[in-house]
């Protein structure tokens, strides 16, 4: 490899890093542990989650220039550790003590302060560093590290620092210096898919007589799909022993978890001064049958339902349902039910609707069903072929009560992901049951409320799968008002 061109090397790395593309989300820095580029987070990767980065570092020193290929390996262990690694050079090409980062690395980093959903937050980090160089006495030298690690982020702007310190082995007739290490960066969000990123990050020295390194690096990571993320940054040596300057791109992937949200319908509420326009604009499905489902000429074929419904103490549950929460389709879907359908399925129509009710309504749990995780799918909001059949089961139940019935959707969710993501999942996936109710089994659109909790009310404990899987769910509260349950 020595004998190719720089240009040759730095193009065999970039088409190797596009070859990498895949599923992914979460973004590891080039060192495996999730953060920015080089400087760690406090956060730390989802349970059950894999991340894969792969990375192109071209350096240019005044001695010469250098192009390495880091791989690096994140694993979500819980909702607050995680363990990573690293290899400095999968092209094998031996530049790996002049790019500055010639070390494969493992190691775990827990958080000790603050939940994930918290703006700040503590962790520690413990890692081995294992040197690999030409230089067969210092190839195999082993660090070890510990750092604490800060994250602010309230918003869309972060910032993060870390401070550390490295027990250094040193080769045969040397004595290398223990280090210090510090380092610093911020992110910001302009747009929902793009970061930008600065930062920052110090080591004292480690050989005598030199001095130890200093860069600062700006870029940009662009989500490509809420499972791909591109990297790129330009980095500038503030020491002798750093390079001029270093050019980084980099693609990282990750099972599970998106890494951004894609957006869901509005929940449109009605400004201050324009009550008028907003009743005007809001035309709802009008219907006025002896039950608030229509009449089917072909009866749905019954199916126990009951494994699905949880026993309701009467009288013991009292819930409030608000305007905001009212689903209220447009006039046309009935007469266009097959045709309009899946577009009502991908983009529901939420709109407050002041014909129903003009402020919190007081009613009484009187039935109440658990759609567990089959209702759809891991991640997803679209419902699966058999929550849509037991959707028409549970309205076909209804029908026949022959009772006025309100209905309020709740969808919850486990604690993987952020808490903002998921209480928007959540809401996306109560719409789609309810869109369905209204289409397909004919319920008045006027009499369904849709509500999005995230993960604020667990069956059980998220660090476990079966725990996760129990929170996933879909729950369907039969109401009545306050004053006809008496």
């Amino acid at each position: 490899m020595k004998c190719l061109s720089t240009g040759v090397r730095f193009g065999l790395a970039v088409g190797l890093v596009v070859m990498t593309w895949s599923d992914a989300s979460a973004t590891p820095t080039q060192y495996g542990d999730t953060g920015l580029f080089s400087n760690p987070s406090a956060e730390t990767l989802n349970a059950g989650n894999i991340s894969l980065g792969l990375w192109t570092n071209f350096a240019s020193r005044p001695e010469g220039e250098s192009t390495i290929m880091p791989a690096g390996i994140t694993l979500g262990l819980g909702s607050f550790l995680e363990a990573y690694g690293s290899y400095p050079n999968l092209l094998f090409n031996d530049d790996e003590p002049e790019s500055g980062r010639g070390f494969a690395n493992i190691g775990m980093k827990a958080r000790i302060w603050g939940k994930r959903s918290d703006p700040f937050k503590l962790a520690i980090d413990g890692q081995f560093r294992r040197m690999v160089a030409t230089d067969q006495g210092r190839d195999g030298l082993t660090d070890t590290v510990a750092r604490l690690i800060a994250s602010y982020k309230p918003g869309r702007f972060g910032l993060h620092a870390h401070s550390g310190y490295a027990w250094t082995e040193s080769p045969t007739g040397i004595d290398y210096d223990n280090q210090t290490l510090l380092g610093a960066g911020v992110e910001f969000f302009p747009a929902l898919r793009l970061r930008l990123i600065a930062e920052f990050e110090t080591n004292s020295s480690k050989e005598p007589g030199l001095d130890g390194t200093s860069e600062a690096m700006l870029g940009l990571q662009y989500y490509l799909s809420p499972h791909l993320t591109l990297n790129a940054g330009l980095g500038f040596g503030l020491s002798d022993a750093a390079p001029d300057w270093r050019a980084l791109l980099g693609l990282t992937a990750t099972q599970g978890v998106g890494t951004y949200a894609k957006t869901i319908p509005k929940i449109i509420q009605p400004a201050p001064d324009e009550p008028e326009k907003v009743a005007a604009s809001a035309k709802v499905v009008r219907v006025r049958t002896l039950t608030s489902l229509i009449p089917k000429t072909t009866p749905i074929p019954d199916s126990p339902i009951s494994k699905l419904e949880i026993p309701v103490v009467k009288g013991s549950e009292e819930v409030v349902v608000e305007p905001a929460e009212q689903l209220v389709m447009p006039e046309a879907i009935p007469e266009k039910a097959p045709s309009i359908a899946p577009m009502v399925a991908q983009a529901p129509e939420i709109l407050r609707a002041p014909e129903l009710v003009d402020g919190p309504l007081r009613t009484i749990v009187y039935r109440k069903f658990r759609l567990p995780e089959f209702a759809f799918d891991f991640d997803q909001w679209s419902l699966s072929a058999e929550g849509k059949k037991v959707l028409l089961q549970i309205a076909e139940s209804l029908r026949q009560e022959g009772k006025w019935l309100f209905v309020r959707i709740d969808g919850h969710t486990d604690s993987i992901g952020p808490d903002s993501y998921n209480e928007k999942l959540s809401l996306k996936r109560a719409i789609a049951a309810a869109s369905h109710l209204v289409v397909h089994a004919g319920m008045d659109a006027q009499r369904i409320f849709v509500k999005g909790f995230g993960e604020r009310e667990p069956l059980a404990g998220n660090d476990t799968a079966e725990g996760r899987a129990l929170n996933r769910r879909l729950e369907l509260l039969i109401l009545v008002p306050k004053e006809e349950a008496k």
